[in-house]
């Protein structure tokens, strides 16, 4: 009898279903698990979820034991939608059982790791991605321009905390309802709207709203000439503001919100087109947005924020060395000096320079002023107080740098770089599993990034996971082949995985990278621990002001150096504690 049954399992190819939806059921819970955090949703998401396939595991084998006469599991229609059935009462009972529970609090979460745990605020605010209603979808970098200028022209008042670029813009285009949205960015209010220009002429409407209960607090349109953007976008902050009731203080009533930065359309358009360049963070891309900033200034030399924009560029491109700091440096630094001088309120400028003095003067207290500075300018700059984090942990001031970081990924959640850079941050500070944590949230915001891989491939070496880490950083590599830091990454990972030959491959074709700058090369030689090789290398990186040299004192890749004479003479050339 029992082996009449076991038959009967084998005919109706029982176990081929059984597996075959646990598999499937496995892959969903996997990526409901990836996407919870970065949408926050509640944690009755997954136990729903949970509850909901372990039902429909039932139903699926009593329809797999229906159909096995024949050995051909085919479902009709009708049988989908009576399963289908059964998961929507299913899932409606579990609806109404959780309504009734008390909320649990409790064990960390990631979102504990890399934000701070409020709720949405009174004072807090998203920007969504202005829809383009013009003919040309080619405008569409103005409206998305208009858009982010709004959003810089928010977040200077320092009682309304604006969810900045990256995160507002995840939603760009998604049906999701607005309050969920409000609910995955803790903001209590959504301002969205949109553009259409047609030749001199722009039609902006926009709308204000409350998360909570999905009421306009205040909507309006505008008509104007494509020179009047800027007092357009004054006019939407100030409404905001009324409609919030904030308070402006001192002189706001009187100042204007947004600078009417240049009188010159094509000039602005200049800018917007360049700024749309720059964020793939791509060689070509900073090329093209350097050419059009350029551009820009050409049409109206008393541009400040063009100035400002070029000289990040300029920054930007001699920090991951496209070309040679030697004369990027300076540039960047009398463009950003040239935008103070015709608007001393400039944050961007100010950004610049707290760059330039951080990474290539190694002016650590010049550096703090301009970070500083650029903050109390505009409070809702994430990267700048990112930035402002990695200084204080150069200079072994790890709860301020923490802080500041949190800071930056409470206006930017869905920023990986803003998560990934906290993540660092906690690793510099010996918190690994914190770091972890903070690491994989920034891979799951950006699955492609091979530094967010190869950053959580070396967290791993230093938990001890080589395992892990060695899956990380091949993963890391075959996303981007000639990347100095992911094959750097990789010769670390085997040189601690105690496989010297693939470390050794992996040295010999970084050396051969134009970009691979001494201080990555160090990093490399860290890893099969040649002492030697790594103080030569870290010799000629302090010589030719290498900016990595600014993280030797809290870079756990060369903790273990640090007792060492030679490593604390470097330290006191770049000026770092020690």
């Amino acid at each position: 009898m029992l082996r009449s049954f076991f038959a009967n399992l084998s005919r109706r190819k029982l176990g081929h279903w059984a597996l075959a939806y646990l598999a499937g059921a496995w892959l969903l819970l996997q990526v409901l698990s990836l996407l919870a955090e970065p949408f926050a949703w509640p944690a009755l998401v997954l136990r729903a979820a949970t509850v909901l396939l372990a039902i429909g595991f039932f139903a699926a084998l009593v329809l797999a034991w229906y159909h096995g006469e024949k050995g051909t599991q085919r479902v009709s229609g009708v049988e989908l939608f009576m399963l289908a059935g059964i998961l929507v009462v299913a899932g409606a009972a579990v609806a109404l059982v959780a309504r009734g529970a008390p909320q649990r609090g409790g064990g960390a979460s990631t979102a504990s790791v890399v934000s701070s745990p409020a709720a949405a605020e009174q004072g807090s605010i998203a920007v969504l991605p202005f829809a383009n209603l013009s003919s040309d979808p080619e405008q569409e970098y103005f409206s998305d321009g208009m858009t982010e200028e709004l959003l810089n022209v928010l977040s200077q008042l320092p009682e309304l905390r604006v969810v900045s670029r990256t995160s507002s813009f995840a939603y760009k285009g998604s049906r999701l309802p607005l309050d969920s949205i409000a609910h995955a960015l803790r903001v209590g209010h959504v301002l969205e709207g949109s553009v259409r220009r047609s030749g001199g002429r722009i039609r902006i409407t926009a709308q204000l709203i409350n998360a909570a209960t999905g009421y306009h607090l205040w909507s309006d349109s505008y008509d104007r000439e494509v020179a009047d953007v800027f007092a357009v976008q004054d006019e939407i902050a100030r409404a905001i503001v009324g409609a919030l009731q904030l308070k402006l203080g001192g002189e706001g009533a009187g100042v204007r919100l947004a600078r009417e930065e240049t009188r010159d359309p094509e000039a602005h358009a200049l800018l917007l087109k360049g700024l749309q360049l720059i964020r793939p963070y791509t060689r070509a891309g900073a090329n093209q947005a350097a050419a059009l900033l350029r551009q820009a200034i050409a049409r109206d030399p008393r541009y400040a924020r063009a100035y400002a924009e070029l000289g990040r560029v300029y920054g930007y491109q001699a920090y991951v060395n496209w070309a040679p700091r030697d004369s990027l440096v300076p540039e960047a630094k009398q463009l950003a000096h040239r935008a103070l001088a015709i608007d001393s309120s400039s944050a961007e400028a100010h950004y610049v320079l707290g760059f330039s003095a951080h990474y290539f003067d190694w002016d650590f207290r010049e550096a703090e002023v301009h970070y500083r500075t650029a903050i109390a300018l505009n409070p809702g700059a994430a990267r700048v107080h990112s930035l402002l984090g990695w200084l204080l942990m150069d200079l072994n001031r790890q709860t301020e740098a923490i802080a500041e970081a949190r800071r930056a990924v409470d206006l930017d959640p869905f920023d990986p770089g803003m998560v990934g850079n906290l993540a660092s941050l906690y690793c510099s500070a010996g918190e690994f599993e914190l770091a972890r944590e903070a690491y994989l949230t920034a891979i799951a915001l950006a699955p492609g990034d091979p530094v967010a891989l190869s950053n959580v491939a070396q967290n791993y070496v230093l938990q001890g996971r080589i395992a892990d880490a060695i899956r990380s950083a091949e993963a890391a590599r075959s996303l981007a082949p000639q990347e100095p830091y992911s094959i750097a990454t990789l010769a670390f990972v085997y040189g601690q995985a105690g496989r010297p030959q693939d470390a050794d491959r992996a040295i010999s074709t970084l050396e051969a990278l134009p970009d691979a700058t001494p201080a990555v090369l160090a990093y490399a030689y860290a890893g099969v621990e040649d002492r030697q090789r790594v103080f030569t290398l870290l010799d000629r990186a302090v010589a030719e002001r290498d900016p990595w040299v600014v993280d030797l004192a809290v870079d756990p890749v060369f903790r273990a150096y640090l007792d060492d004479p030679r490593m604390r003479r470097f330290l006191e050339r770049v000026g770092l504690p020690h």
